[in-house]
This record gives C-alpha cells, sequence and structure tokens, in this order.
C-alpha cells in the first residue's frame, strides 16, 4: 500500500522554518486574500512549478468557486500553467493585458528580481487593481548571499550553476535577474504614493544547498542572525489606496 500524502508544507511543521521560512507567510496571506478576491492575477505565472521548480502543489492553487485567476508572462510557456483559469502573453510593449481596475488581488512569486522597468510594472499593478485591491508578492532580497552570487555570475550562466544547486528546477524556468526593486529603499520609492505596504523578511539558503545537506543545515540555522535585509527573500505586501 502507497503512504498517504502529507497534507501541507514541510515547512510548517518544522520549528526551525515554521515561523521563518518565506512559503508560509507568502502563500498562506496570498490563500487569506484570494478568499475575499473575484478576480486574481497572477503575475509572471511561468508554466505552474514557481516553489520548487516541480510541479505545482494543491496549497499554490489559488481557484475557487466564484473566483477567476488570470496568469500573465511574457514567455508562452504561461499557457501550460495547470492552476489558473486562464493565460494571457504580456506582449512586447509590456502592457498587461487585462482591464482597469479589474483586480482584486495580484500575487507574484519570484519574479521580481526579473523585472527590468521597475515604474513600468507598478504603473501597470496600479492600473489594473481596483481601489483597496492588493499584491503579494515573495523575490529575493538585492543584499542577500543569493542575491550577490547571481550578480557575479552573468545571467548567460545562471542555468548551468543553479543546476548543481537546484537539479529539480529546469533550465527552461530560469531567466535574467536584474534585482532593480528588491530592497526596501527601491520598494518605498515605487509603492509609498499610491500603496499601503509592508515587507517581510525571511530565509531560504538552505533551499539552495540540497547537495550539501550538511552546508544546508549551517545555512538554515546560522540565516536568522543575518540583518533582515541580508536574508534571502522578501515577502512584499501592497495594497493600493
Amino acid at each position: 500500500m502507497n503512504s498517504p500524502t502529507p497534507i501541507g508544507w514541510d515547512e510548517v511543521f518544522d520549528p526551525a522554518k515554521s515561523a521563518y521560512d518565506s512559503i508560509v507567510p507568502f502563500l498562506g496571506v496570498a490563500q487569506v486574500l484570494a478568499a475575499d478576491a473575484s478576480v486574481v492575477l497572477e503575475v509572471g505565472c511561468g508554466r505552474g512549478g514557481q516553489v520548487d521548480g516541480g510541479p505545482a502543489r494543491p496549497f499554490q492553487d489559488l481557484r475557487g468557486p466564484g473566483r477567476t485567476v488570470i496568469g500573465i508572462d511574457i514567455d508562452p510557456v504561461g499557457v501550460e500553467n495547470p492552476i489558473v483559469d486562464e493565460f494571457r502573453l504580456i506582449k512586447d510593449d509590456l502592457v498587461w493585458p487585462v482591464d482597469d481596475g479589474s483586480v482584486d488581488l495580484a500575487v507574484s512569486d519570484f519574479t521580481l528580481e526579473h523585472v527590468a522597468d521597475p515604474q513600468a510594472f507598478v504603473a501597470e499593478l496600479t492600473r489594473v487593481l481596483r481601489p483597496g485591491g492588493a499584491l503579494v508578492a515573495r523575490t529575493v532580497s538585492r543584499y542577500s548571499p543569493l542575491s550577490l552570487a547571481a550578480r557575479a555570475v552573468p545571467n548567460d550562466n545562471h542555468a548551468g550553476v543553479l543546476s548543481r544547486l537546484q537539479p529539480r528546477r529546469e533550465s527552461r524556468d530560469v531567466f535574467p535577474t536584474t534585482y532593480l526593486m528588491n530592497s526596501e529603499k527601491a520598494l518605498a520609492q515605487l509603492f509609498d504614493r499610491d500603496y499601503q505596504w509592508a515587507v517581510s523578511h525571511r530565509g531560504g539558503l538552505d533551499q539552495y544547498l540540497p547537495r550539501w545537506p550538511r552546508l544546508a543545515r549551517v545555512a538554515a540555522a546560522v540565516e536568522p542572525r543575518f540583518p533582515k535585509a541580508t536574508q534571502t527573500a522578501l515577502i512584499v505586501y501592497a495594497r493600493k489606496k
């Protein structure tokens, strides 16, 4: 007999991670806000393996009765995403194919680090969100060891490096990084005028070290002591005024 599939994600039941790992405040808040939403927009939806490079898990699925989840991406691979109701391709002009003021909740998982024009990104977000609508986003901090290492390696070589750090991650899921909106200072410049917003700092460096379990355990133990800005993940919560 096959073992039953465990409920939830492992970090919730790990006392070393339950109050620290980024998946808990990101997906937990996204699910809570989605419960009050009629239209959810997943920005940079990809093909549905955002969290761990593998197939989408049920807790990543924001669909529900009376709710439409629209996925948008510059890559047509988004049409393969199994947890969106509808996929729309962002074309060369980078205008999001979504009506003004039509979105209750926008969700973005590990996408902000790839944005080349943060002002244009936030302008589109502001255009499509209704008043009182919200964004929940998870990204990599500009000052984390992961970001510093990524910026030291040319973008063309990222796929090769990540194939060692995250063996399950496919090269087609690796995109150029910019880290232009990945600090509290940058976010303040982008969001202060039109949003009520907050940032949560979380770890996750150990998740890039599965091939070196001892080093991963050291990273998990040490990273909570890092200054907040140097911890791996930023979770951004922004609500349109």
